[in-house]
């Protein structure tokens, strides 16, 4: 499957640079997140998405400079405006770049991961076995770490791409680079590769 399948578009329409550049950019208090406490539903933040068939893993080199609690870079699953999953390469409440995955299902359901070696910096994967989702991070590119394995019911319909967000803060940019989509079932997904 080729990049120029994805939709590189922000959530008001306007064009943002192709993945040979990879520059996504999020406006100020944009987000997606349904609080299980309650509250309005927020889905703000641009996405840039396409839909792909069957098993895939689609990785990608994510890079910004998280600056603001919540700042985040994502790899996404969208399933519509209250099914969905992301996962990000965040800035913690206490000023760390974390993994943080967020998986929706009408409410969000929110978990901090580790913190990365390298702020502002990390490979993200998704990858799709059937109907199970699996998000994985790695330093490398090469040797994979299981951040969360999930489902979100029938995969027709559902979308995958990017989105960068800013919920807390004044906006930010962000680098998505060394794309990689390849339409392969994925063995295991707790063996690191």
């Amino acid at each position: 499957m080729s990049i120029e399948r994805f939709e590189w578009q922000d959530v008001d329409g306007d064009r943002v640079e192709p993945p040979g550049v990879g520059l996504l950019r999020a406006s100020a208090r944009t987000d997606w997140f349904v609080d299980p406490a309650g509250g309005e539903p927020t889905g703000s933040a641009p996405l840039v998405l396409t839909p792909i068939d069957g098993d895939f893993q689609l990785s990608a080199l994510v890079e910004a400079p998280l600056a603001e609690t919540y700042d985040a870079v994502t790899l996404f699953v969208h399933g519509g405006a209250t099914t969905w999953a992301k996962l990000a390469l965040e800035r913690s409440p206490d000023g760390t770049d974390m993994i943080v995955t967020v998986v929706t299902r009408k409410v969000s359901d929110d978990a901090n991961g580790v913190g990365v070696s390298k702020p502002g910096r990390s490979w993200l994967r998704i990858s799709r076995m059937g109907a199970v989702y699996a998000f994985h991070h790695s330093d490398d590119g090469a040797h994979w770490a299981l951040t969360r394995l999930f489902t979100l019911g029938p995969v027709a319909g559902h979308r995958v791409g990017f989105s960068v967000q800013s919920p807390m803060g004044d906006g930010l940019s962000a680098r998505v680079t060394d794309i990689r989509i390849t339409a392969t079932t994925l063995a295991d997904a707790r063996s690191g590769s």
